[in-house]
């Protein structure tokens, strides 16, 4: 059956492994002398930035005093709440404990979705530290042309960047990875085999596979390689390749980093944002005597009647 699979698809003539369809592990040596701490550094700084910009190029920026957070705060409850769970949820909650819970965990979802960013332009930055890569367009984050050992061609390379194996699944893989493959295919300017690499960014499951180990293709649930020209590069391999630092070292560089592009402001100022929500829910008459939510009030609150016509 894999052989049948495997005919249907045209296979790009680099050198394989012995089970036909990952490619040689000596085509991606890591660099001779590992990349400097103060480059890595910079280039961590560039991404970071770069993940903070809108579509125009220019910075974002977010009004994070006191005032601006807690009215993002009542926005947000006002239009992301469930009329049922919600009111139910926050029903139990005295008025100064709703800005921990909602603010807090709000806050974080946004900079999931920035450090998703991030990690797309990180992998970019360091594939420039070893060859000219260009930014992606669409489904593709960048194109790379790399120099292989014994392929005088050298190998043209896909990269679409995820942040975490599970950004993509089920049956949504297959057409992530037939998608990424139409980009070669229809590339008139490419002049030497390619190679589809889905980049994975941070560990799996939390667990770090080795260099020669974190590499592999992608199978369906009858074991059949989805593509014989795509794989799946975890940071294992990815991060030594491209810098010659374990991923550890680019995690801690990153870390070191994040609070100036990412605080959590919502964090800094809990105790006085809490205040200044319970007065703003007191004047929307949301809070009972005691102190708690009044759970009807709130579900009103989410979801008003209409008016009348």
């Amino acid at each position: 059956m894999m052989a049948n699979a495997m005919r249907k698809m045209t296979i790009q003539p680099y050198p394989r492994g012995e089970d036909g369809l990952l490619s040689k592990h000596e085509l991606f040596p890591q660099p001779s002398t590992p990349t400097r701490d103060d480059v890595i550094d910079a280039a961590i700084e560039r991404a970071f930035l770069s993940s903070r910009k809108d579509k125009k190029g220019i910075l974002v920026t977010q009004e994070d005093s006191p005032n601006a957070l807690v009215a993002r705060c009542l926005k947000h409850l006002r239009e992301r709440s469930d009329p049922v769970l919600s009111s139910h949820f926050v029903g139990s909650l005295k008025a100064d404990e709703i800005f921990g819970f909602d603010a807090v965990s709000h806050e974080m979802q946004r900079h999931r979705m920035r450090i998703g960013l991030f990690y797309q332009q990180l992998l970019l930055e360091m594939f420039r530290l070893r060859w000219p890569a260009t930014a992606g367009y669409d489904e593709t984050d960048m194109t790379v042309e790399i120099d292989t050992p014994s392929m005088e061609s050298g190998l043209k390379l896909y990269v679409s960047v995820k942040k975490s194996i599970d950004t993509v699944g089920g049956q949504d893989v297959a057409g992530a990875i037939a998608n990424l493959e139409k980009l070669p295919k229809n590339d008139k300017n490419l002049n030497r085999p390619y190679l589809c690499v889905v980049a994975i960014a941070t560990p799996s499951r939390g667990k770090l596979l080795s260099y020669t180990d974190d590499r592999k293709v992608k199978r369906n649930k009858h074991d059949h390689p989805i593509s014989v020209n795509c794989e799946y590069w975890g940071p294992g391999f990815l991060f030594p390749f491209l810098t010659g630092h374990a991923p550890q070292d680019i995690y801690v560089r990153a870390y070191r980093q994040v609070g100036s592009h990412f605080p959590f402001r919502s964090l800094q100022l809990r105790a006085e944002c809490a205040a200044l929500l319970d007065k703003e829910l007191r004047s929307l008459n949301l809070v009972t005597q005691s102190g708690l939510i009044d759970a009807e009030r709130f579900l009103q609150f989410v979801a008003p009647a209409a008016n009348p016509i």
